[in-house]
């Protein structure tokens, strides 16, 4: 009984210690008086930082897109943002049965809905607007780095060209303050909106009305219609819209017949066909001038959209191989204050994956498991992502070095990223209990460098514990 009371005594001393506050700083070396079974102490490890490249892992396929240019002041790096996109039409869409006027289109418009936008309204900005010869394939994860020119022929003049710029001063006052939703309409040919009205009403050779078919579902109508648009921004500065839907508005007149049955009057109509979730759009990103960057040893940085990650090396042998039994494991990543430009909130939300897993985490659409992946939310008050408890993530580390050491000599230097992992924006996605059910790339612009690189080690705060002898 009495060796009994010592073991549960010693699991409840032990218990307690875990659920503890996450804040060490005051620690000693010891909590537990030298009678007891189970002693613990901190003990502090150093990690290595550096900034890497991103613009090669983050997945294109989103259902907001980028338009416009953006030149950064504070880190000398130019951003620049085109998009393609499909279009489909609604479920039940059909033109009027009869009526439409020389089955002709009054007018064609491209219309791009944007929420936000980065930088000046002011600013004068130009795009092109290309008709696709290739579509995008479902079920196929592109790129931010993808090669536009795969999807269209550059050697093709543009359907369409527009200057614009983020608000209309062409609208009264009273519209833009008012319920208005912030657009860029663009004029494409009527040649585009008169196919689609023709092959609606396409009939086979037997008088059968065949051409619906073409209308049943996105898939058919982007294959057999209509397939996409790359738009291109080729001029101005300082300007970027966040596009959350895009839409060709199709207009037409068709005649309306009396009681009498004549064809008394006209009524002009418009037909929509929508970008959104049934349907595939990618951004492309262009980042000049991350390279110097990526170089700099003083500090890290962390910039989005598709630019530039960090990664940090744990001392994750060291950590084993030092503590006895590991419960807990800190590490604080602070963010330095920007010193000029245009002011950039930092990233909401910060994803701790390893690196060897990081490509797959978002093909797969995964959720971090507080194992191998961790999130942090930027604490403001202390300019800090902290992770309070990765230690599952070193035991995990450690357990498939081990294990392949035994098989393979050269493991290590095989897989050299076995215990690096990777500091990536992330907006999640919640249900209705809080859980997360969704992470995507933050794609927003903003950039924030972090205490890092070659001249200041990131310290790991270890809280080990063992039975006394």
């Amino acid at each position: 009984m009495k060796k009994l009371s010592y073991i549960l005594l010693a699991a409840f001393t032990l218990f307690t210690f875990v659920q503890c506050d996450s804040d060490t700083g005051t620690l000693g070396s010891s909590i537990t008086p030298e009678q007891d079974m189970i002693s613990a102490e901190v003990k502090t490890f150093k990690a290595t930082s550096r900034t890497i490249m991103a613009n090669d892992s983050i997945i294109a396929n989103t259902s907001d897109v980028y338009l416009g240019r953006y030149s950064d002041s504070e880190t000398g790096t130019i951003f620049t943002s085109n998009f393609i996109t499909q279009f489909g039409c609604n479920e039940g869409f059909g033109f009027p049965e009869e009526g439409v006027i020389g089955d002709s289109a009054t007018y064609t418009t491209l219309r791009l809905y944007f929420d936000e936008y980065y930088g000046d309204s002011l600013n004068a900005m130009q795009c092109e607007v290309y008709a696709l010869d290739n579509t995008l394939k479902e079920g196929t994860a592109y790129y931010t780095n993808l090669t536009p020119e795969e999807f269209y022929n550059p050697d093709e003049a543009p359907i369409a060209t527009k200057t614009y710029s983020a608000i209309d001063f062409n609208l009264h006052d009273t519209i833009i303050n008012g319920d208005y939703s912030k657009q860029i309409a663009i004029n494409l040919p009527n040649s585009i909106g008169n196919n689609f009205i023709k092959k609606y009403y396409e009939k086979d050779s037997e008088g059968n009305h065949t051409g619906k078919e073409y209308f049943a579902n996105a898939e058919v109508f982007i294959n057999e219609i209509f397939k996409g648009i790359y738009v291109k921004c080729t001029h101005g500065d300082g300007t970027v819209a966040k596009i959350y839907r895009s839409r060709i508005d199709v207009g037409f007149d068709r005649y309306i017949k009396s009681s009498s049955g004549e064809k008394d009057s006209i009524e002009s109509l418009m037909a929509p066909f929508y970008s959104g979730k049934e349907v595939l759009q990618v951004n492309s990103f262009d980042n000049k001038g991350l390279a110097p960057l990526a170089e700099e040893k003083q500090h890290t940085y962390v910039k989005t959209p598709a630019g530039l990650y960090t990664e940090v090396t744990l001392p994750v042998y060291d950590i084993i191989t030092g503590c006895d039994t590991i419960n807990s494991a800190k590490i604080i990543f602070t963010r330095y204050n920007e010193t000029a430009g245009y002011v950039r909130e930092p990233h909401k939300t910060m994803l701790m994956v390893r690196k060897s897993e990081m490509h797959k985490f978002f093909l797969k659409n995964k959720v971090n498991d507080n194992r191998t992946s961790f999130l942090a939310t930027f604490d403001a008050n202390n300019n800090q992502y902290v992770y309070s408890n990765i230690a599952s993530l070193l035991k995990t580390c450690m357990k498939e070095y081990e294990e392949g050491i035994q098989q393979d000599g050269d493991w290590e230097s095989k897989n050299p990223d076995w215990n690096k992992v990777v500091l990536i924006p992330v907006i999640a996605t919640t249900n209705s209990d809080d859980q997360i059910v969704k992470l995507v790339h933050d794609i927003s612009i903003s950039s924030i460098r972090l205490r890092g690189g070659t001249e200041y080690e990131i310290p790991i705060e270890v809280i080990t514990s063992k039975f006394n002898d």
